[in-house]
């Protein structure tokens, strides 16, 4: 035990802790003893179980959980029906499968409570979490003991869970990137009388620029959600009144995934945007799409939120010149 906590130790100081938070969660599952039941006539060698976890995520890919676990009551060599009970401590790694989905796994120690006898022991885990927001998470969980022992049995012990969490501190805003840009025009500047005769003069139009960030997509795909919309008309309505305009739409990706797929995802993404803007009418002779992939990183890809900033399609107008 004292092996697996100077290892615990050793990850921490090597962990980058540009994200952190602690969270808490509860979990409810299935727990059975491999080799219990010797010379047992009446063996019960599985029982539902309950438990709390908690923990201290450090980056993306590390935290340290502790936990507590109600195993259940067992009847088994030297054990009638009496309760079993495990606090465990082990650092977590994780594995990103999709935006929202990660594979994960443990390995630390534990104490177990063996019908009054404490014995430790290493502990396993492996499962996959799923955290919809910045404030929860869902995870299904394999976790094994091994060598769980009394004067007279040594067991391993398996548990599946389904597992519940809050993540303090985790909030919805701060996964936003970057505010949407409102659309702003130079002010029409005020005609010039001379002698009576009204004189207009070009005036040059801006149309600052918009972005359209990665929950404006469907996930891992190029259509575009119905709630992005009043940007397509905004930019629509500005175009029709200003024939001589164009528009340079560019999509950009995180750097997560290959390469290849990023370039060709950033590319989808910004035509989609451009055909729902043909689609109002604006010839696609004044439209250009880029696809720049993982390029023109505006945060950092060691973070979700740094990563949800970069996913991201950009609107420019090029400044042009107008008569009012």
């Amino acid at each position: 035990m004292k092996k697996i906590a100077l290892a615990v130790v050793g990850i921490l100081c090597v962990s980058h802790a540009s994200y952190s938070s602690p969270y808490l969660g509860l979990k409810v599952g299935k727990t059975w003893f491999d080799d219990g039941c010797s010379n047992v006539t009446d063996c019960e060698d599985d029982s539902g179980s309950l438990g709390l976890y908690g923990g201290y995520q450090f980056s993306d890919f590390l935290s340290l959980e502790a936990g507590y676990d109600y195993l259940g009551e067992y009847t088994l060599q030297d054990v009638d029906d009496d309760r079993i009970h495990a606090f465990s401590l082990a650092p977590k790694l994780s594995f990103a499968v999709t935006e929202k989905l990660d594979l994960f796994a443990k390995f630390g120690g534990a104490y177990v409570d063996v019908a009054g006898e404490s014995d430790g022991t290493y502990l396993g885990a492996a499962g996959l979490e799923y955290q919809p927001n910045h404030s929860s998470s869902v995870r299904l969980e394999y976790q094994h003991l091994s060598d769980v022992s009394n004067d007279y049995f040594t067991s391993n012990v398996d548990t599946v869970w389904l597992g519940f969490a809050f993540h303090f501190g985790g909030s919805d805003d701060e996964a936003e990137p970057a505010a949407t840009a409102a659309t702003q025009s130079v002010p029409e500047p005020v005609e010039e009388v001379v002698e009576e005769s009204v004189v207009t003069t070009p005036v040059v139009k801006n149309y600052e620029m918009k972005v359209v960030d990665s929950g404006s997509f469907a996930l891992n795909s190029a259509k575009l959600k119905p709630d992005s919309q009043p940007i397509v008309d905004d930019l629509a309505q500005f175009m029709n009144q200003y024939p001589q305009s164009t528009v340079e739409i560019t999509g950009y990706t995180d750097s997560t995934g290959a390469v290849d797929y990023n370039q060709q995802l950033s590319e989808k993404r910004a035509q989609s945007v451009a055909d729902s803007l043909m689609e109002e009418g604006i010839d696609e002779s004044r439209i250009t799409v880029v696809g720049e992939g993982e390029n023109n990183p505006v945060a950092s890809n060691e973070t979700k939120q740094g990563r949800e900033q970069n996913r991201r399609v950009e609107i420019v107008v090029p400044p042009f010149e107008a008569v009012e």
